[in-house]
């Protein structure tokens, strides 16, 4: 049996590990997806994702790449691709055995044009389902986008490529490994990519949110909302721009849909769906009411009420770790606060002012 080529490429029949390869499905930046066969079960096809040999020696993709398995290995449901096994090739390269997924790139059937409200809706609930199990297990996307959506033959979406994903700790603060090779950092792609991605933030769910409603959006009108000549007037257009209502690029899109887009591509993340099944439920209620936008605004119950304490109360570091992450001057509703603080002030300029005065006179008359 063949082995790995001398350019680090496999052809049809090499084997690789315990499998054996069949074609290839496709090439990326950082690595070629190959159709397999276990070599003990040939009836057990698979997709076979391994890195190009010119960046086994950089440390941050690899890393990048086992993070993903141990990702993947968290992450099952039906709008989800599984992760059967994962090794090395005989030249040490990493690669992972995935669960082989027939179907249409969602990139690829947009070039066909805009699609039906309904179909549209349909896949963006199925992308959101598996965001919501995501989300669930603190794993943030951060690269989602048609390209990364597969639509398998009985019209299922499939989110693919977690290898940008990050991992959130339970206090939402990222783990050691982003914070050590990511900090700022800006990843993703910019006409999907959220405001606070584009600044290099730190990131939450919310940023799959965002991308999320460009993705709806593109599905229903053909156009991404923002674009641009450049990579950086696409971001400032994320930063900056609000985007143009997609019922003005296709007029068969409801009020209530078009209030869901609108709400996801909030630029206040605190704007935004809480949550994935938040999205999807005002998807649903966006069918059964279009003409009710209202009906689809996002609650935020919990928020609003420790937000209506935190600038009265000033309560402590551990618990605005999150109000101040997102907004760094604390506001004060209490008008005694900022009034006390003003006197102190005042108090202090006059005491430093009385005693340069004094050291002054104590000068002059050491003079005389």
């Amino acid at each position: 049996m063949k082995n790995d080529s001398s350019n680090g490429q496999f052809e049809p029949g090499d084997e690789l590990d315990a499998y054996r390869v069949v074609s290839v499905l496709g090439t990326g930046a950082s690595g070629t997806v190959y159709e397999g066969v276990r070599i003990d079960d040939p009836n057990q096809s698979v997709a076979l994702k391994v890195i190009h040999p010119k960046l086994v020696r950089d440390h941050q993709v690899s890393r990048r790449f086992r993070r993903e398995a141990r990702i993947l290995k968290t992450l099952v449901g039906p709008n989800l691709v599984q992760m059967l096994d994962s090794g090395f090739c005989s030249d040490g390269r990493p690669y992972l055995a995935l669960e082989l997924v027939r179907g249409t790139a969602l990139d690829q059937a947009l070039s066909s044009g805009p699609m039906s409200l309904d179909l549209a809706v349909a896949l963006t609930q199925g992308i959101l389902a598996a965001l919501h199990i995501a989300h669930q297990q603190g794993v943030v996307h951060r690269d989602l986008k048609p390209g990364n959506v597969l639509v398998d033959p009985d019209g299922t979406a499939r989110v693919l490529d977690f290898g940008m994903a990050k991992v959130l700790r339970g206090d939402g603060s990222s783990d050691s490994l982003n914070a050590l090779t990511e900090q700022n950092m800006v990843f993703g792609t910019p006409e999907y990519m959220a405001p606070e991605q584009a600044r290099g933030d730190e990131l939450d769910h919310r940023a799959d949110i965002y991308a999320t409603g460009i993705i709806l959006y593109e599905l229903l009108t053909g156009k991404v909302p923002f674009e641009g000549k450049t990579v950086i007037g696409v971001m400032t257009a994320q930063l900056k721009d609000d985007p143009p209502p997609p019922s003005g690029r296709e007029s068969s899109i409801t009020p209530a849909v078009e209030a869901v887009i609108l709400h996801a591509l909030a630029k206040d993340r605190d704007e935004r769906y809480a949550s994935a099944q938040a999205m999807s439920d005002a998807l649903s209620t966006a069918l059964a009411q279009p003409d009710n936008p209202d009906a689809t605004a996002p609650e935020h119950p919990d928020e609003l009420a420790t937000r209506d304490t935190d600038y009265a109360l000033e309560l402590p570091d551990a618990l605005m770790k999150t109000q101040r992450a997102a907004a760094p001057v604390i506001l004060h509703e209490s008008s005694e606060e900022p009034v006390s603080r003003t006197w102190l002030i005042v108090g202090v300029l006059a005491a430093v002012l009385g005693i340069a005065m004094g050291v002054l006179m104590s000068f002059g008359s050491s003079a005389r």
